[in-house]
């Protein structure tokens, strides 16, 4: 047994994000169990959060990817556990873990521009993918939204109506080039919704991650002014997740997902699409709905759809 009374856990980080590789081989810093699941445990580190996750997750942005894949909340860990860093490896003594981090890979989580089609051919895709995603959308979070888009029929619930008026306006704002305007839109969408990744957070990761694949010239504006004020707004996880995004960069599941909406074959595509949904209870779905909107978001009439389902002008009465 070792000192904090449990058997010594030994793993062994297999991929690191650049984007905190620095602060995670930097010596002598301390940070603290902020949250523990399954696959994964959040600590607060050197003023940033960062996700210590199974590498079946695929890069994080803000992520240490380790092998094996032991559940962490059945192995003593508990928020409020210090954790110790040397440069050399991770420590939490209150669990008897370890982390050892030389021989990890380097992941680049910034998104790159995806060199697809034009507007037409995106919108031609994506109409493909929204059509894909709602015939197995979940009936939680925006998964309704997904249905409604393409179901004049379909109530969008009132989660649903709050997020699609939010974004008619973003796109509105952002086809006039007020990113200003734009950015106030989306303000309520952050923490919209419950979830450790409330919907509204989980949409607009998709929606900035939309916008910076097809090269959008107000991508990095709008993204950095959602990361300005997103501190205060939402939970710990999503507002890491937005900051990352801030910098256009994101998960490696958000980046396949872009590249098998913009380029990728047919089936590729349906199998992106099927994985993506099952992404927890209702994220994967979320961020659909922003990934979708964000990658034809200058394709005429789009708004006005959103506002239909915002005012559930969509439902035949």
């Amino acid at each position: 047994m070792a000192a904090g009374g449990f058997p010594l856990r030994r793993f062994v980080a297999i991929r690191i994000s650049r984007a905190i590789e620095g602060a995670v081989h930097a010596a002598g810093i301390d940070g603290t169990v902020e949250a523990v699941h399954r696959s994964a445990m959040n600590i607060r580190w050197a003023g940033q959060l960062l996700a210590v996750a199974h590498g079946s997750l695929g890069g994080l942005p803000n992520g240490v990817l380790v092998d094996p894949p032991v559940a962490l909340d059945q192995i003593g860990l508990a928020p409020g556990m210090a954790v110790q860093g040397d440069g050399i490896a991770l420590r939490v003594p209150g669990a008897s873990m370890v982390v050892f981090l030389r021989g990890a890979v380097s992941w680049l989580p910034t998104l790159p521009s995806v060199n697809g089609p034009r507007i037409e051919g995106r919108v031609e895709r994506a109409e493909l993918a929204l059509e894909l995603a709602a015939s197995q959308a979940p009936r939680v979070g925006l998964g309704p939204l997904l249905v409604g888009m393409v179901d004049e029929h379909t109530s969008v619930g009132s989660l649903g109506r709050a997020a699609a008026s939010s974004l008619a306006e973003v796109l509105d704002a952002l086809d006039d080039g007020a990113v200003e305007r734009a950015t106030a839109a989306a303000i309520p969408l952050i923490g919209l919704g419950p979830g450790a990744t409330p919907s509204g957070d989980d949409l607009l990761v998709g929606f900035i991650a939309g916008l910076a694949a097809t090269d959008h010239p107000l991508a990095r504006a709008f993204a950095e002014g959602i990361a300005r004020a997103a501190p205060g707004l939402t939970t710990s996880a999503a507002e890491s997740y937005l900051l990352h995004a801030g910098r256009l960069e994101f998960s490696e599941r958000v980046q396949d997902a872009a590249a098998a909406v913009l380029t990728g074959p047919e089936p590729g595509l349906v199998r992106a699409v099927t994985a993506t949904l099952a992404w927890g209870a209702s994220s994967g779905a979320d961020l659909l709905v922003g990934l979708l909107v964000g990658i034809q978001a200058s394709a005429p009439g789009l708004a006005d759809r959103l506002r239909a389902c915002g005012e559930e002008r969509n439902v035949a009465l």
